[in-house]
């Protein structure tokens, strides 16, 4: 069974749109025997997460969300787009799965969803990127995720008027960000950094290597550094050198593990070190977002910056 066959929440229960909240409240107190019939375990989350995009993409999305979900934190709510005006619809107590949604009426779905009264997380991964800035109003946090982002990109200064964005590549993209800048903090490392004009970036994302470029080019405000990307299978960012052929600073994915070699090789040291890129899961991308309140000045300059890199 491939991922777009699977049901979004096949341990849910299946009901009708009109009567989500009353057959949560049902599931909650059939659970959880403490609950008070009638009260759903979503009264009791910090944050509403809807997850929006094609089906293939929203099985993936449920499984990052549903220990969070499962433990009472957030309210989960999973739309697939389609072609239906009344969707195929799935609960348990504090997930929701409507499947085959048409994308004129996802805008109600999420407004009638949401719990009014605490924070909305939209997680975009994927559909018309038009509908992008209708959602950013209904949301706090709008989280970008699609296959082919700069479509959404290039829609930046209107959505951070509606809502605070992220991308989730960019997450995926601090611990490579947080490495590269420590070596700024190295005796020589800014004077040599000046007389850099390459950088190499290898990896299975082309996006992602363009939101990198942006971020150091952005930072940097460089002028003539020539930018490469070289597409290989696997990790979405597998190595970046930054450097003129003599002097560089370089972060390397070791073979089947999560950590980067980082190495300075400057003309009068080469220093070496190894560091933990962290936990690269979804889920674990999506809880750190969840994290975040206000806007990430950085990001956007970055993604400004990255519709020039090539």
């Amino acid at each position: 069974m491939t991922l777009a066959d699977q049901t979004l929440l096949p341990e849910g229960v299946e009901t009708t749109f009109a009567e989500i909240e009353s057959t949560m409240a049902r599931v909650a107190s059939g659970e959880r025997p403490c609950v008070a019939a009638g009260r759903s375990l979503a009264a009791t989350a910090t944050a509403t997460v809807v997850a929006v995009g094609p089906r293939s993409r929203l099985v993936e999305a449920a499984g990052a969300l549903k220990a969070q979900a499962e433990a009472g934190s957030i309210r989960a709510i999973l739309i697939a787009s389609g072609h239906r005006s009344t969707p195929a619809v799935r609960v348990t107590s504090s997930e929701i799965a409507l499947e085959g949604l048409r994308t004129e009426f996802i805008n109600n779905a999420v407004a009638a969803l949401r719990l009014p009264s605490l924070p909305a997380l939209v997680w975009w991964r994927g559909g018309e990127p038009q509908q992008t800035e209708d959602l950013a109003r209904l949301a706090d946090r709008l989280v970008l995720d699609a296959e082919e982002p700069e479509p959404l990109w290039i829609r930046m200064d209107s959505l951070v008027k509606e809502a605070l964005v992220s991308d989730l590549r960019w997450t995926a993209l601090t611990r490579w960000r947080a490495l590269m800048a420590h070596f700024f903090d190295m005796p020589g490392v800014p004077a040599a950094v000046a007389r850099f004009t390459r950088l190499q970036i290898a990896g299975s994302d082309a996006s992602s290597a363009r939101l990198f470029a942006g971020w150091l080019g952005a930072s940097l405000k460089w002028q003539k550094v020539q930018v490469d990307f070289t597409r290989r299978p696997g990790a979405a960012i597998d190595t970046v050198i930054f450097g003129n052929g003599r002097d560089e600073l370089s972060l390397r994915r070791l073979p089947g593990s999560t950590c980067v070699e980082a190495r300075a090789r400057l003309a009068e040291r080469d220093v070496l070190r190894t560091a933990s890129l962290g936990d690269q899961s979804l889920a674990a991308l999506v809880a750190e977002e969840l994290r975040v309140r206000s806007h990430d000045v950085a990001f956007e300059a970055a993604v400004r910056a990255a519709g020039a890199v090539a």
